[in-house]
């Protein structure tokens, strides 16, 4: 499993703040971990309620593997402004994706008046129609 850190690295590597096989500094390790977990609480006011709790650097990535692709492209479009880098990528599909996988359609109840109403009932006061 990742760690909040391999997350943040392969962010900053993608965004081109960072350079292939290089390590980040402490200062833009931890700007970059604040970043991911401010974004990942965010993702509740989209729809997407992974109940986050702030993570550390060596802390796992709490979500699956499937979702970790996804999240660097995320993180490095949101950090690489802040560079004066524009993305080269759009992250947006990635995102979509997370959304229908924690969409979620809440169980629906009709009123009975809705459901059972009077041109459904026949003359003897049964539902349905009658096949005679």
């Amino acid at each position: 499993m990742a760690t909040m850190r391999d997350i943040v690295t392969r962010a900053y590597r993608k965004a081109r703040i960072a350079g292939s096989g290089e390590s980040l500094e402490a200062e833009q390790a931890d700007e970059g971990n604040e970043q991911l977990n401010a974004m990942l609480h965010e993702w509740k006011l989209r729809g997407v309620d992974i109940t986050h709790t702030d993570k550390g650097l060596s802390d796992t990535f709490p979500l699956g593997p499937e979702y970790e692709h996804g999240t660097v492209l995320l993180l490095a479009e949101a950090v690489g402004p802040e560079f004066n880098l524009p993305a080269s990528f759009n992250a947006d599909d990635f995102f979509r994706a997370i959304q229908a996988a924690y969409l979620t359609i809440d169980t629906v109840s009709f009123d009975k008046a809705v459901t059972e109403v009077p041109s459904k009932k026949e003359r003897d006061g049964t539902l349905g129609y009658q096949w005679r």
